[in-house]
């Protein structure tokens, strides 16, 4: 016989789709669980349906539930903020990047920039009779401004108060723009450039070029309109002055998370949204035939054009996402680490990551997490070792350690970081090496220009790290400051004329200076007897690195090349020191080569030194 018996359908909706809630047996219980999901107030309308059979659906109860309360419009948290003082500095992009954060979801409420909000009267005197929000920005743009600066709190809110009424006073009265408006339009954003320096002093310029831009983006509602008018702006012939305007305003967008989403599309995990990112940041996207048009345009501009601050927000998103723990897809543990290496390739340049620190520091911890054994995560040793297998010359190598020796997780985990780096940078003597055979001589220019950036003037440490930065420099032929000429008159006491060893030793007493900090250095020493400090700085300044007794070798970087000393060195007891003269030095480095012990005892010294270091803090 058929199945007679009834059986309720509770489903809630939201806009045009209907989700099964529960099914019950009896009409009472499904009518007192949809009573419950219309109080709840979670959905845009509940109903109940009737089926016999499986067979002659019937609705026997629909309605809506109440309007949803909307939320009030709150701040956002921020880490730093752009200092403003004067009233043009609002202008600025930093200034403009900052009000956006801080105002994040009241810009998504109305579809604005911080560009349209801080150059147009109207939207203005809007935010300003939003009291509340108005308040808690400037008191949290304040804040964290005081504690940068040093100054009160109130200080700061007095003076980003007094910013903000001359800025409505100035965007009242300022003259229209209506007729640049119509050349960026019609001409692009050069011509608009040069028809407005004619028209207002240099000082004025920025102010009114940025008010002109507010007024073109305003003509689109939704994120993706407002990127399309950039690129036909830069695509109409933008010039070096205005493809940094339009730069700024991309990143702008971009800095937004619901921007950022609305402008990819859907995306099936989080590792294709990063992947997605990762990509366009180098104009490498990839997509299918069918792919979204404004993509393959935002690649296609990210090549021909420098667009530095577009490339960094993009960046900024990915390592942010990267250093969270939400899972990079929406599977199992196996389909992450799936995940994971092709998004590191796609963060690959030429000396280094993309993104640099930020990058570095990022992958290295979602390493950790991605690659864990069935017990634990990767410890940070293993996360580094791991990072290196998959990166593919020298050169990225370097440029990824030399930018997590920056980072804050470099610095917690400095010996593994410095002691791979000394690793990979020991057998590298001439630029050939830091790339595979057959690489071109554009890449090997990239890749030096890569890692050139990232040594910068840092020093990486007091004695490992020094070691690398001296290598790399030779390597790069970096130029740093000239020598400058010692006058080092240290307290020496006469050897004994009648000693074997009369050329090669020097005593110092209690108090002597070896040698002073950017002193020219020529050669080292050996402790053989006494105690000597190494110290950075002078007078309050001062710091103390290490304190060296019998055995320990002093000023060892003279052994590698001329530059500076990098410290001073300082004798704590009367204090006996074996001479090592560099030229000496090289001599038995051209004779003995890998063999020579004394190059061997030079850096077993320095990784023990480095390894008692650490092991003592």
């Amino acid at each position: 016989m058929p199945n007679t018996e009834a059986q309720y359908e509770v489903l809630v909706g939201s806009g045009d789709r209907w989700t099964i809630d529960t099914i019950h047996a009896a009409k009472t219980v499904a009518m007192a669980r949809a009573q419950a999901l219309l109080t709840s107030n979670q959905h845009d309308a509940v109903r109940v349906t009737r089926e016999v059979g499986g067979y002659n659906e019937a609705v026997i109860f629909q309605q809506e539930c109440a309007p949803k309360p909307k939320k009030p419009i709150t701040i956002s948290s921020i880490d730093d903020a752009f200092v403003c003082e004067g009233l043009l500095d609002l202008t600025a992009y930093g200034a403009r990047k900052t009000t956006g954060r801080v105002l994040r979801k009241y810009l998504d409420e109305y579809g604005m920039t911080a560009l349209e909000v801080l150059h147009n009267h109207d939207h203005l005197r809007e935010l300003r009779r939003t009291e509340r929000l108005f308040d808690q920005a400037i008191h949290k743009v304040a804040s964290v401004q005081s504690r940068a600066l040093g100054e009160t709190a109130q200080s700061r809110i007095d003076t980003l108060y007094r910013l903000a009424t001359q800025l409505v006073d100035w965007t009242r009265d300022a003259l229209s723009t209506e007729r640049f408006l119509t050349i960026v339009n019609r001409d692009g954003l050069t011509s608009a450039l040069r028809a407005i320096g004619t028209s207002y002093s240099e000082d004025a310029r920025p102010f009114y070029i940025c008010a002109v831009l507010a007024s073109y983006f305003g003509q689109a509602r939704d994120w993706r309109a407002k990127l399309s008018l950039a690129f036909d702006l830069l695509e109409k012939r933008a010039d070096a002055e205005a493809c940094v305007y339009l730069d700024e305003v991309c990143a702008e967008i971009l800095d937004g998370s619901s921007a950022m989403m609305e402008i990819l599309g859907p995306q099936p995990d989080l590792v294709s949204a990063l992947r997605s990112m990762a990509q366009l940041s180098a104009g490498q996207f990839r997509t299918s035939k069918r792919g979204d048009a404004l993509l393959v345009r935002f690649n296609k501009l990210m090549v021909h054009f420098a667009l530095p601050e577009t490339q960094a927000v993009l960046l900024e998103r990915v390592a942010q996402a990267m250093s969270g723990t939400n899972p990079l897809t929406r599977q199992d543990d196996d389909a992450d680490k799936a995940a994971f290496p092709p998004l590191l390739k796609d963060l690959i340049s030429f000396g280094g990551l993309q993104g640099g620190t930020a990058i570095s520091e990022a992958v290295t911890r979602r390493a950790r997490i991605v690659m864990r054994t069935a017990d634990r995560d990767l410890s940070p040793e293993e996360a580094i070792a791991y990072i290196l297998t998959m990166l593919p010359s020298p050169a990225v190598k370097l440029g990824y350690l030399l930018d997590l020796s920056r980072s804050g997780f470099g610095i917690k985990h400095q010996s593994p970081v410095l002691l791979k780096l000394l690793d990979i940078v020991k057998p590298i003597n001439s630029l050939s090496e830091l790339l595979p055979s057959g690489s071109s001589r554009e890449e090997l220019a990239k890749a030096v220009d890569d890692l050139r950036f990232r040594v910068g003037d840092d020093v990486l440490g007091q004695e490992i790290g020094a070691l690398i930065t001296k290598k790399l420099e030779t390597i790069l032929d970096v130029k740093h400051r000239p020598k400058p000429k010692s006058d080092t008159k240290a307290t020496i006491k006469p050897a004994d004329p009648n000693a074997a060893e009369i050329q090669s030793n020097r005593i110092f007493l209690v108090g002597g200076v070896i040698f002073h900090e950017n002193d020219p250095g020529d050669e080292a020493f050996m402790i053989l007897s006494g105690e000597v400090q190494i110290s950075v700085g002078t007078g309050k300044h001062k710091a103390v690195i290490a304190t060296l007794g019998r055995g320990d070798i002093v000023g060892e970087m003279a052994l590698i090349d001329d530059q500076p000393r990098m410290a001073t060195a300082t004798a704590l007891k009367e204090t006996r020191l074996y001479v090592v003269p560099q030229e000496a030095f090289k001599k038995r480095l051209s004779w003995l080569a890998e063999e020579d012990r004394l190059i061997s005892h030079i850096i077993e010294t320095l990784v023990s030194r480095l390894r008692d270091q650490f092991v003592n803090n």
